[in-house]
């Protein structure tokens, strides 16, 4: 009988889930026989009444026949005929068992079962994989034992090879009662099996074998521990030089190292003991035995492994000499050599990782390269060896920065993921390793799709290891950290840092104190916590900065002495101390800041890629010390140290614009110190290098280019007007068009005062024009853009139909995300983590297709120009009813320029006693409307908050607006003082800075008559210019509005007049006129927005709130849910009429964002209403239902809406309630606003 005698491991095998596991347990091999099978059964010849000779040698030949035939039908098309074959013999034999053993026929049935069970099991080496042939093998042996006498010699032979079939098929299958069923067999092999007897060792250790094939799914720990005692009692059965001895050693080695992989525990004593076990079985073995090569690379890889888990450098010198003398003793070409020369590099790299030797680096990259290009594509190692040597590729990168080993390592890493298997154990390393390659390749150039690229490879591995892959988690969690913190200083997306700091913190958790991966996952969360606090730093905050140092002195303290990254990590410390000096200024922490960057530069050899970093970061803290303690030496310092770290730095390098602007700094301190005019002179050329580079961060550039036109307007320095245009060309890319709102209203404030003072600037050099197309690119650019991507494209189209069709998808599919996407950070940064929640790669993605269509359509003659900043020859458009009056308000000077119907030049009306004035206090709005005086009115039934106005104050400034701004302005217009026009003038107000926070519209100097600019005017507020260019419907195409009244909301303030307010609007709207309205519980977000769809006009009277720095979540308040503005824009509106916002403060700004005009009403202007009435601060609710009758009757007439006259009705109705509740109750009166066209 033929035996198995090999066992299969079930390394690779995927686990199953705990319900295939159940299903499975039900599949005990009790195969029925089907009635297609008893028919093809039936014909089968019966067993001889006698032992006849002549009878029996013929049943027996035809018996054999039929083995024959079964022989030749085992193939995977006729498995079907086998089986029934199989069991036609089985069953031809089946009386035979009762018969007694010295019967012929039972013995002649022995010899055909034998024959029957060799036939079978010489062909399942073929079959191993086939679940039908195993189960075919499992039930012919298993029916087979009954057939065995009591006194038959070898029934331990038949149970061996029952329990092999049965290993096999829970291999393929994992079916729990095959292993089970298999360790039973082994178990009573073993008790069948004497003393001495010559299989016995082998025995023992098979039933070993079946428990560790168990362990390996299930990770028993009794399994595990049963194993290890059959190996050991196997052990002891014959003497120690015996040939069969090592294996078993060698396979108890192998036990505690997957021990200590699976347990992290007890992970240094399971390689300890793995390293004992291995080195003896080592030597064990006699020079020139095959198995010598193999022991010892496996030896190598336990040191491998235990180094990388202690840091113990001794591991890695032992991992290498023993893989050196396996290499030496492998024959040339085997692959058993390529697999050891690719150990042995990935040792050489650890080593390099842990010690820094660059030799230990080339060598590596030149053992992968070797087994590389010796191996096939279509070789299953191919993948292990590619993902090794683009990693290497990738840390030698790390270390020298050459461009060459970047793109190569991208290229294999690459080419690794894409060989790598779905399910296969491997992938989540593999999708990391390129992740980081990615990450690597956004630090040296800086662009954006890399780092996207980056956290979509390593969100997925994490995915993948969170599903099973548990020995790469932390890492993944460390690295993901890491992109989503290098992904948060270029855009400065709090989530991004939000998510950084929640996976850093995991694998923190994750990993244990001793871990030598533990310093580095302390520093990166450290680093962390800086950047939060260095987003928006205050004594407040103190406590990320805190835990920087904490974590990072950690960092610090768990890394012994020759690690290569105890450099990084001193130069982080550094730089967390230098933050905490510049917030509080002592001194303390500036000189460790430089103590720990020194150290950090003493241990980093010249030619590692992080020296210049590490010296930028030094002379930074140098610069910094001297503006503090204005002592010569740390500027000398600080000048020689970046001095260095620029010449060691690539020119092509993202970092160059960034360290040439502090070099640049650095001179700049010492000129406003000492007024030396060379050191004025080597920061302008500084400044000038850094605003000209190709590569780098955009906002780096932007600034070095701000700076550097300040410093040439203030020193009378020619080419100030050119800087400030350079810095204006880089707002798109500051701003980008494919961030999300908030990020990009963070940038704005950033800006601070910017577009005023280059418009400023360019009204000293009599730049008129420029200074009014440089106010129209840097007011409200987050509106902008959204205007800009629902441009009309009929010219385009009759030229290019296709490309036009093209950019319309890609801006609607833009304008759709930028508004259906968070405006706001999420609480929960896990729930960035998700792959289904916040698609930013393909937000970035889009703006990329988007940017790259206009570049092309710009190709086409004619449209150079296409979406382009506007012109002022296009802006003199503006002004179509009336004159926009544009009012740039600076801390150096204020200007006013005036643009008029029908004229192609500008007005411009200088406002010196502006900007000297204290109304440009950015702090003034909301004392206006919050402080008290001795006369003070209070209300109850406020659409907004309860306010208390100070009348002497209002009063005050709206005469200080008049005296600087309106009067000069009307006197420039030719309206002499107290001579106002027969008609009211339609006026269109334009403002910046705090300018836009206050009520122009109300200006005047109520101590004398006439002097109030509603006297001359009425006004309108505008975001853009161009808001006033757009074309719009014509307003008799209208005859639909809605109207929506929140009288009880839950968790506001009752609104009992918004009531008699619609009635109002109804009373108005008859004849042609649909109106709609919805009111209480009707007045759902979802019934809203389905109903604006259907009407023209719509009008909001209830409780609305404001969300500046995430004005896509601004809302109405309505019945049980926010109707967000961001869900009113994702309907792309078109042909819209008038907006009426009858609620609280939908049109106040906020002082932090004065030039973006972040509230519902520019909204609202955007999302497609062309003319919008909104409330600058709380209104008293009996106020609305006044205001809007009298513009309603006005606006409809004679069964047509005219959204036209909106502006003017609105100041008709305002001096209505002017007249009634007095004219210097401002808080009544004055919130009523008009906006738009």
């Amino acid at each position: 009988m033929n035996n198995i005698e090999s066992s299969h491991d079930a390394n690779g095998v995927v686990s199953s889930t705990p319900q295939e596991i159940l299903q499975a347990s039900g599949e005990i091999d009790s195969r029925l026989v089907s009635e297609r099978e008893t028919t093809a059964l039936q014909g089968t010849r019966q067993l001889p009444e006698t032992e006849d000779k002549e009878i029996l040698d013929a049943w027996i030949k035809s018996l054999v026949e039929q083995l024959k035939t079964l022989g030749t039908k085992i193939s995977q098309k006729k498995l079907d005929a086998a089986e029934l074959d199989a069991k036609s013999i089985l069953q031809q034999l089946g009386p035979t068992k009762t018969l007694p053993s010295a019967d012929k026929r039972r013995q002649k049935g022995l010899e055909v079962l034998e024959s029957l069970s060799n036939v079978i099991l010489s062909n399942i080496v073929n079959f191993s994989r086939n679940q039908h042939y195993l189960d075919i093998a499992c039930h012919v042996i298993d029916e087979s034992l009954p057939f065995l006498p009591p006194d038959h010699p070898a029934p331990a032979d038949w149970l061996f090879n029952l329990a092999k079939c049965y290993q096999l098929r829970y291999e393929l299958a994992e079916g729990p009662m095959d292993i089970q069923n298999a360790i039973t067999c082994l178990e009573n092999v073993v008790r069948l099996t004497p003393l001495g007897h010559p299989k016995q060792l082998f025995r023992i250790e098979s039933l070993g074998e079946a428990h560790r094939q168990r362990w390996d799914r299930t990770k028993d720990s009794n399994d595990l521990t049963k194993a290890l005692e059959y190996y050991s009692t196997a052990s002891s059965l014959e003497p120690q030089d015996s040939a069969a001895i090592p294996s078993l050693y060698a396979k108890m080695a192998g036990l505690f190292s997957a021990w200590s992989q699976a347990d992290r525990h007890y992970e240094l004593e399971g390689l300890g003991r793995a390293v004992e076990l291995q080195k003896y079985a080592i030597s064990l073995v006699a020079e020139g035995d095959a198995r010598l090569p193999t022991y010892l690379r496996t030896l190598g890889r336990y040191y491998h492994h235990r180094f990388k888990r202690s840091g113990n450098k001794d591991d890695a010198e032992s991992a290498i000499e023993s893989q050196t003398k396996a290499m030496g003793l492998s024959p040339e070409g085997s692959m058993d050599k390529l697999n050891i020369m690719s150990d042995l590099g990935s040792s050489y790299q650890a080593r390099f990782a842990y010690l820094g030797n660059l030799e230990d680096c080339n060598s590596a990259v030149r053992l992968h390269e070797e087994t590389v290009s010796a191996t096939s594509d279509g070789d299953p190692n191919i993948v292990v060896f590619l993902s090794s040597l683009g990693t290497s590729y990738l840390e030698r990168f790390a270390y020298l920065g050459i461009k060459d080993d970047l793109s190569k390592s991208m290229d294999i890493l690459s080419r690794a993921v894409s060989l790598t298997p779905a399910g296969d154990k491997d992938l989540p390393g593999r999708l990391n390793n390129l992740g980081l390659a990615y990450n690597s390749r956004f630090q040296y150039f800086g662009k954006l799709p890399d780092i996207d690229k980056a956290i979509e490879l390593q969100g997925s591995a994490m995915q993948l290891s969170a599903n099973g892959h548990q020995q790469y988690l932390s890492t993944i969690y460390g690295n993901l950290g890491n992109s989503f913190h290098s992904r948060f200083s270029r855009l400065k997306r709090v989530s991004d840092i939000e998510s950084a700091i929640f996976v850093q913190t995991q694998a923190v958790k994750n990993t244990p104190d001793e871990h030598p991966t533990m310093p580095g996952l302390l520093d990166s969360l450290g680093s962390a916590y800086e950047s939060r606090f260095r987003f928006r730093p205050s004594r407040r905050k103190m406590d990320d900065l805190n835990r920087a140092i904490e974590y990072k002195t950690r960092a610090v303290n768990l890394t012994p002495a020759g690690n290569s990254k105890l450099a990084t990590y001193l130069n982080n410390l550094g730089l967390a101390y230098g933050a905490r000096f510049s917030q509080l200024g002592q001194e303390e922490d500036g000189n460790k800041a430089i103590d720990h960057l020194n150290r950090a530069v003493e241990l980093t050899r010249d030619d590692h890629s992080d020296k210049q970093n590490w010296l930028n970061n030094l002379g930074n803290s140098y610069r910094e010390r001297f503006r503090v303690r204005k002592e010569l030496q740390d500027f000398e310092l600080a000048i020689a140290t970046l001095s260095r770290a620029i010449s060691l730095t690539d020119e092509g390098h993202s970092n160059m614009p960034m360290m040439l602007s502090n070099m640049a700094l650095s001179y700049l301190y010492r000129f406003e110190q000492s007024g030396d005019q060379e050191a004025l002179d080597k920061s302008i050329t500084l400044f000038q290098r850094s605003s000209r580079s190709s590569y780098g961060h955009p906002i780096n550039k932007f600034n070095s280019t701000r700076i550097l036109a300040y410093l040439l307007l203030s020193n009378s320095r020619p080419g100030f007007v050119e800087a400030y245009q350079s810095a204006v060309n880089y707002l798109p890319q500051v701003v980008w068009l494919g961030d999300i709102a908030s990020t990009k209203l963070y940038q704005v404030q950033q800006l601070s005062d910017f577009i005023e003072e280059a418009a400023a600037a360019a009204m000293e050099a009599q730049e008129i024009s420029l200074a009014l197309e440089w106010l129209e690119q840097g007011r409200s650019i987050v509106w902008g853009q959204h205007l800009q991507l629902q441009t009309p494209l009929d010219e385009l189209s009759s030229i290019n139909s296709e490309l036009a069709g093209h950019l319309k998808e890609a801006a609607d599919e833009l304008y759709s995300s930028a508004s259906g996407i968070f405006s706001s950070p999420i609480s929960d940064a896990s729930l960035y983590l998700k792959p289904t929640s916040w698609n930013v790669q393909q937000q970035h993605q889009m703006a990329d297709r988007y940017e790259r269509l206009l570049d092309e359509v710009r190709r086409i003659p004619g449209f150079e120009r296409f979406l382009r900043p506007k012109q002022v020859s296009e802006l003199f458009q503006a002004a179509r009813y009336g004159p926009v009056v544009v009012v740039n308000a600076h801390k150096s000077r204020c200007d006013a320029l005036i643009l008029l119907p029908k004229k192609n030049d500008l007005i411009h009306v200088p406002l010196p006693n502006l900007y000297r004035n204290k109304i440009l206090d950015f702090n003034l709005p909301p004392e206006i409307l919050a402080k008290s005086s001795d006369d003070t009115a209070e209300f109850e039934g406020l659409r907004g908050v309860r306010l208390k106005a100070g009348k002497d104050q209002f009063e005050s400034t709206l005469c200080e607006l008049w005296l600087c701004v309106v009067k000069p302005v009307l006197e420039a217009l030719g309206y002499p003082n107290d001579r106002p026009p027969d008609e009211p003038i339609h006026m269109t107000w334009n403002t910046t800075g705090p300018l836009s926070l206050l009520p122009l519209h109300a200006a005047g100097d109520y101590s004398r008559p006439l002097t109030r600019l509603y006297n001359f005017a009425f006004s309108s507020y505008i975001p853009t210019l161009s808001v006033l260019l757009r074309s719009n419907p014509s307003p008799h195409a209208h005859s639909r509005i809605m109207a929506v009244g929140q009288e009880a909301t839950p968790g506001q303030a009752p609104l009992p007049c918004t009531k008699q307010e619609l009635e109002f609007i109804q009373i108005h709207a008859k004849d042609s006129i649909h109106y709609t309205q919805l009111t209480g519980s009707e007045a759902t977000a979802q019934a809203v927005i389905s109903k604006m769809e259907d009407s023209d006009w719509i009008h909001f009277a209830c409780h609305a709130y404001q969300q500046p720095f995430a004005p896509l979540d601004s809302s109405f308040k309505l019945h049980e849910s926010d109707l967000r503005l961001r869900q009113i824009m994702q309907k792309h509106f078109r042909n819209k009429g008038l907006a009426f916002l009858s609620a609280c403060q939908t049109a106040s700004g906020d002082k932090n964002l004065a030039n973006e005009s972040s509230h519902l009403a520019a909204g609202m202007l955007i999302a497609g209403y062309p003319c919008v009435i909104a409330t600058m601060w709380a209104i008293v609710d009996s106020d609305a239902p006044l205001v809007a009758d009298h513009v309603y009757s006005q606006l409809i007439k004679g069964g047509k809406l005219n959204y036209e006259g909106s502006a003017r009705a609105l100041h008709d109705a305002v001096a209505v309630l002017r007249e009634k509740v007095g004219e210097k109750s401002f808080t009544r009166w004055a919130p009523f606003i008009h906006v738009g066209s």
